[in-house]
């Protein structure tokens, strides 16, 4: 019986080529598109899921939102290792940035920077699952000066990996390398490759910032653990004070968007527009099999009239037209898979993930179902259509004019037009956003702007110029030295509770950061009034008193700090003074200038308050900015790596343009915009697939009417609009669709954006236009070979 399903199958195949090919390619397609972003999705859902008891595992984030500051996933040390005897403590973890440790080192006469260096607790094994090829990493992280270097980091020092007791030379010593582990999995958030023995001064508890994890054990609760490590942490009236939180492993790479993490983290927006695009264009895949199998069965009513009258039942017909269905969805799995083999690396460089497909049998299983389960389905209504019919209805042609397969076959392709436009309008309107935010005035200039990232604040961030800023300067091509208290392309991590001079405090916090002087004429400020801090007033730079602490600093303000201060006419601030009543760190700014507002990170903030104070320490490391000739940068590039190995003990310093670091900002967005119009080509393309099946049913079902016409004079042009008038009128009920629902969902994305595009009815327009005249096309292509046909061939028979 086997056998007999599969011979009439390929029998069937044989004399529907088109259809068959049609639907083999369809849907090949829609099962690549679907198992690459089944794959995305295991990706991103995969992360952190190896570390060890991950279920338990939580990192410590310090909520300042009753401070008005934001959320910040570094936590102080001293303050919570207190709490490692409470007894729902399992263990605890600490990560420290080795900020305090040095990363140039010299290995043969030659620099190096350690890449992504951290301090850990020699415990880490218990939190994150490490391979440790040579060494032992317990010793390498209990003992001072020592050193464990992953995989890649050992062979790019060393150029081979038995390195165990090998020495790095620095300039306070020399480390030694105990340890060598493989590199980390892609799916973790964690990214380090040199790791050192974590130091801690216990008296001065305001410094020690670390990542600290802490397993739980099973029977505690996470929330209760929180609000009493709050209350441990901070005194004081804990109504003012900051909220400790607990973030589960699991969700860190979605979660954590602090500016202070290892790599940047995944999204659930886009991975939630994958699913989606993913499950419309396998609608729409299915639409076209079903289309096809439904006209199809017109062709087969009289075979199937046969089957009936010799005792053929309703059960072996709908298992008949099932296998049919299976074994096409067979045919289209093994070219879909073929089709990921070859777009995987180019999708994977969109996506920025490291996708493979690994052929394990849990894998094929999950491929075999999947594909099994699109067959059944698509084939399902067509099976029991058409052997629900008599063999009298099937053999008297009374089949052939039942109103339902029409009005299914209709409803179906208003439903694939709608997924067009809305998907054609969707791209667009992304695309369009993504430049509208690029396109945002800053209020600094990135042309011509070079950025020397996380350079010691004692190099640069100094009154008196220092020896390697007068290098710097020196460089041919170097037009200007300035330097920042943080990447401006990123948000801002130092804020302060202001009191304006009229005595208000300010009603949220303001954005702060030291800065260098000539700050204004660095970044291309627009000076609205005063003047830029200069070196010829002394008063500008920071000066602090000790006891008790205070601190006199000049200020430059935005327009919109000016504005909530009261001064409607920015000029009347200038000279005033904005103070920061902070107990410990009392601070008057006195107002030397007002610019206009400026974007800090990629404007997502509607925040445009911001205060550059001259001279104040906001960081350990600063952003040295240089204004440079762009036809030099490579030279001037080469001339400042030389200059930081040999006057800074700095190797391989990051060195990039400011304008590329803003562009990088958008890279997601495009990520988005980029899958959309993909999903859209692949959606217009199955659309136009089915339209051509449907055509092509819809002409031969009408060839003796276009015959009849042409004898009767009829030109080409006049059979080819009759034929697609029918297709054009669905068209328009499929706009009727898709404008509303478009719309509003669009309205709701665009919403999340402060600084937004506005939706246009002539994009609408657009999109429609576009999907009607590609359904006139494709109808035609099938209607002008039809009505070139000689009359005689089609009635010769009448």
């Amino acid at each position: 019986m086997l056998w007999n399903y599969l011979t009439t199958a390929l029998r069937s195949f044989h004399q529907h080529k088109q259809n068959f090919i049609l639907n083999v390619l369809g849907l090949s397609v829609g099962l690549a598109a679907a198992i690459i972003v089944a794959l995305f999705a295991q990706n991103e859902l995969s992360y952190d899921n190896q570390q060890p008891d991950a279920e338990r595992v939580y990192r410590i984030l310090t909520d300042y939102g009753v401070l008005k500051l934001p959320l910040f996933n570094l936590t102080q040390a001293e303050k919570t290792l207190k709490s490692t005897m409470v007894e729902d403590i399992f263990s605890i973890e600490m990560l420290e940035y080795s900020n305090k440790k040095t990363a140039a080192v010299k290995y043969k006469g030659q620099g190096f920077t350690l890449r992504s260096f951290y301090g850990a607790t020699p415990n880490i094994e218990d939190f994150i699952k490490i391979k440790v090829i040579t060494g032992n990493l317990k010793i390498a992280l209990s003992t001072p000066d020592s050193l464990a270097l992953s995989q890649s980091e050992a062979l790019r020092i060393f150029g081979s990996l038995d390195i165990i007791g090998k020495t790095l030379l620095h300039e306070h010593g020399q480390y030694t390398i105990r340890a060598v582990f493989e590199d980390l999995p892609e799916n973790t958030h964690f990214e380090f490759k040199s790791l050192a023995h974590v130091e801690n001064d216990p008296t001065n508890i305001d410094d020690n910032f670390c990542y600290i994890y802490v397993k739980l054990t099973a029977q505690s609760d996470p929330q209760a653990y929180a609000k009493m490590l709050s209350a441990q942490s901070f005194t004081g009236d804990n109504k003012n004070a900051p909220l400790l939180e607990l973030i589960p492993l699991r969700d860190l790479h979605f979660t954590a968007k602090s500016v202070a993490e290892f790599k940047k983290g995944g999204d659930k927006y886009t991975v939630m527009i994958c699913f989606s695009l993913s499950a419309l264009l396998t609608f729409v895949v299915s639409f076209n099999f079903i289309n096809m199998s439904v006209a199809q069965s017109t062709k087969r009513a009289k075979e199937v009239g046969v089957r009936k009258a010799l005792g053929a039942s309703r059960y072996q017909l709908v298992v008949q037209f099932l296998s049919e269905s299976l074994l096409i969805s067979a045919f289209a799995t093994a070219i879909a898979c073929t089709l990921i083999e070859l777009c995987l690396p180019n999708i994977n460089q969109l996506i920025g993930r490291e996708l493979i497909i690994d052929y394990s049998v849990h894998f094929e299983m999950l491929i075999v179902g999947f594909a099994a389960l699109v067959g059944i389905l698509s084939g399902l209504y067509p099976a029991f259509y058409i052997s629900s019919f008599s063999s009298k209805q099937l053999l008297s042609g009374e089949f052939e004019q039942n109103f339902s397969a029409s009005l299914v076959r209709k409803a179906l392709l208003i439903l694939q037009a709608a997924i067009a436009i809305s998907l054609i309008i969707t791209a667009v309107i992304m695309n369009q956003q993504l430049v509208h935010l690029q396109s945002l005035p800053l209020g600094y200039e990135t042309k011509q702007r070079l950025v020397i990232s996380e350079l010691p604040a004692k190099l640069v961030h100094t009154k008196d110029t220092t020896i390697l800023v007068n290098k710097l300067n020196a460089i041919e091509g170097v037009q200007q030295v300035t330097h920042l208290g943080f990447d401006i392309t990123k948000s801002s991590i130092n804020q302060i509770n202001a009191t304006w001079p009229n005595g208000q405090k300010a009603e949220s916090a303001i954005n702060v950061t030291g800065t260098g002087f000539n700050i204004v004429e660095g970044l291309e400020l627009t000076l609205l009034a005063g003047r830029d801090f200069s070196s010829k007033f002394s008063s500008d730079w920071n000066t602090q008193v000790y006891e008790p602490f205070k601190r006199n600093i000049g200020a430059i303000v935005t327009e919109s700090v000016a504005r909530q201060a009261g001064y409607q006419n920015v000029e009347d601030i200038v000279g005033k003074t904005i103070k920061d009543t902070n107990p410990q760190y009392a601070t008057d700014m006195r107002v030397v200038g007002v610019v206009a507002d400026i974007t800090i990170g990629n404007g997502e903030s509607s925040d445009k308050s911001f205060i550059f104070l001259c001279g104040y320490p906001s960081a350990n490391l600063f952003e040295t900015i240089l204004t440079i000739a762009p036809q030099k940068y490579p030279s001037i590039k080469k001339q400042i790596i030389k200059i930081l190995g040999e006057h800074a003990n700095i190797f391989e310093p990051k060195i990039s343009l400011l304008a590329d670091d803003y562009k990088a900002l958008f890279v997601e967005n495009k990520r988005v915009a980029d899958l959309v119009a993909i999903f859209t080509y692949l959606t217009i393309f199955l659309t136009c697939l089915g339209i051509f099946g449907l055509a092509s049913f819809s002409t031969l079902r009408r060839q003796k009417e276009v015959a009849m016409r042409k004898v009767l004079g009829a030109s080409r042009f006049s059979i080819v609009n009759i034929l697609a008038h029918e297709f054009l009128l669905l068209i328009v009920i499929s706009v009727a669709v898709a404008f509303p629902v478009t719309y509003w969902l669009l309205g709701d994305w665009l919403a999340n954006f402060n600084e937004r595009i506005e939706q246009s009815i002539e994009l609408y327009i657009f999109a429609a236009l576009t999907i009607a005249a590609v359904t006139w096309l494709t109808v035609a292509t099938i209607a002008f070979k039809a009505a070139s046909s000689k009359p005689s061939l089609i009635l010769r028979d009448e």
